[in-house]
């Protein structure tokens, strides 16, 4: 055998180093962007169905309570609340496990006293207060308020929206209410993310049925920071 074939070469060249370099650069720039990008879409899928077992769970609580509840978001943010709706008339209609107010004007939980009776206790304010997952915020909620909504906005003094369509005060949304009956707000709420993939949730008013289903995206610089 030939002394050039005896001589096996035991490292690489710097030419061959730089270029397996710039090869794994340029996959990492490849799958970086990819990786947060599904992160990002699994997100805003898991806000979306966060969102669906809550509505779905305050429809339950106010089934059982007596007491309509109440959610609210501030748009372009994620933040969003779920709490008992204090609309003037709940300590006569509402049962046990309900919130009133108390003669204090303090919000209080009602339960069943030792002796049969109703007894009360303070209620946590910040308790209802949720917030979607990082790098998803709400897009847009739109109500339809009929005549039902516009009486519980009225005993509560909430502001009425114009034309029956949902307004916002310094971004918050108006109220999307469920009824002891089932029944809620008819309602649309969009969620957005970081790269402007958007999903919508839909309630019908008279059977408080919920769906939901993915948008069209739109233009990331588009979406307030």
């Amino acid at each position: 055998m030939s002394r050039q074939f005896k001589n096996i070469r035991k490292a690489f060249t710097l030419l061959e180093l730089l270029l397996v370099l710039a090869i794994l650069v340029a996959l990492a720039g490849i799958a970086v962007p990819t990786f947060e990008s599904m992160v990002t879409a699994r997100r805003l899928t898991e806000s979306n169905q966060q969102l669906l077992n809550e509505l779905k769970a305050a429809r339950v609580t106010a089934m059982r309570t007596g007491q309509a509840q109440v959610m609210r978001a501030t748009l372009q943010t994620r933040d969003y609340s779920i709490t008992p709706w204090l609309g003037g008339t709940e300590s006569q209609d509402a049962s046990a496990g309900a919130t009133v107010m108390g003669t204090d004007g303090q919000a209080v939980a009602t339960e069943k006293g030792v002796s049969g009776g109703v007894a009360t206790s303070a209620v946590d304010a910040s308790s209802g207060m949720k917030q979607l997952s990082i790098g998803v915020q709400f897009s847009a909620i739109e109500t339809l308020v009929d005549s039902r909504n516009a009486l519980e906005l009225q005993n509560s003094g909430e502001a009425m929206p114009a034309s029956g369509a949902a307004v916002t005060t310094d971004g918050l949304s108006s109220p999307l209410l469920v009824y002891p009956d089932g029944s809620t707000t008819t309602a649309q709420i969009v969620l957005v993310d970081q790269s402007g993939r958007r999903m919508a949730i839909q309630i019908r008013g008279v059977t408080g049925q919920l769906s939901s289903f993915r948008l069209m995206s739109v233009d990331p610089s588009s979406i307030a920071k």
